[in-house]
């Protein structure tokens, strides 16, 4: 990947769930990588949209009459950044941006960030109790028909879900769902665009904090960075919550959904890079000979 040496501005994006090391890996672009623009979820910043409520749900609707001018106006807050890499963490991306990347991004790079699904849904699920706990405002958003819904997840109408409807899905599973629909997107961008060649396979749970695997991930897309890296890096935890952890009942759920996913998801998950992921494998909850 030789981006710095093309004329045209290289955009760095993480295709990724939330809970999957994203903010960690902005803060260690902020404090490592020279000549960059570097983000992670762009609150509060004039015309660089953060994607989050109502463009999901404009990207799961299909309505492009409101959701491509936004894109554009992140696009355009981009190409007139003056550093040479634009690099944004955000998990809002394969959420609200996939359908048109193709035709928006250019010379885009990703870095694919894969977490352990069980760990990442009960991340996922005790945030929100979290938020809703604390009375967080604005934690939902209203739809354009007005439905609820919350504002960092999917809607749960993505096609995904059609296929347990008759089953009463805890907020778990709906999680876990979410998890497998972003990967399927992540893997649809990359396979329609042909942009296997742009993209860095990071396991979070087993390389994300390894500095080789960082200093082979800066290589790989041709960025200036500083000879010793900072590591004392921002671990966004929930508070008031230990480790996530996994109990048997989350177990029961996670086996559930994954022995009832349609073949096309099925596939998806037995081949590359998932089957590379070290620390877990998610054949243990597929059990491919029951379908």
């Amino acid at each position: 990947m030789t981006g710095l040496a093309s004329s045209t501005k290289l955009t760095l994006l993480t295709l990724a769930s939330g809970r999957s090391g994203t903010s960690y890996l902005a803060d260690f672009f902020a404090r490592n990588v020279q000549q960059c623009y570097s983000t992670h979820e762009p609150y509060f910043i004039p015309g660089n949209p953060v994607l989050f409520g109502k463009p999901i749900y404009w990207n799961t609707r299909g309505n492009d009459n409101v959701l491509v001018p936004v894109l554009k106006r992140k696009c355009r807050f981009i190409a007139n950044c003056k550093a040479p890499v634009y690099f944004e963490s955000n998990h809002a991306f394969l959420k609200a941006f996939n359908r048109h990347a193709g035709a928006l991004l250019k010379n885009p790079g990703f870095i694919h960030l894969v977490r352990h699904p069980g760990k990442v849904a009960k991340s996922e699920l005790l945030r929100e109790q979290l938020a809703r706990r604390m009375h967080i405002p604005f934690v939902d958003y209203t739809s354009d028909t007005g439905e609820r819904y919350f504002r960092w997840a999917l809607t749960g109408k993505e096609e995904i879900f059609q296929y347990y409807e008759g089953h009463t899905l805890s907020r778990f599973q709906f999680y876990l769902l979410q998890w497998i629909e972003i990967e399927y997107r992540a893997m649809q961008l990359i396979n329609q665009n042909g942009w296997q060649d742009r993209v860095f396979f990071i396991d979070v749970d087993a390389q994300l904090k390894d500095e080789a695997v960082l200093r082979r991930m800066l290589g790989f897309f041709d960025l200036r960075h500083k000879p010793r890296f900072n590591m004392d890096l921002r671990r966004n935890k929930t508070p008031f919550v230990g480790p996530t952890i996994m109990t048997t009942q989350d177990e029961l759920e996670m086996r559930w959904v994954m022995e009832s996913l349609p073949d096309v998801y099925r596939v998806l998950l037995k081949g590359e890079p998932y089957s590379e992921c070290s620390s877990w494998a998610i054949s243990d909850w597929l059990n491919a000979d029951t379908k």
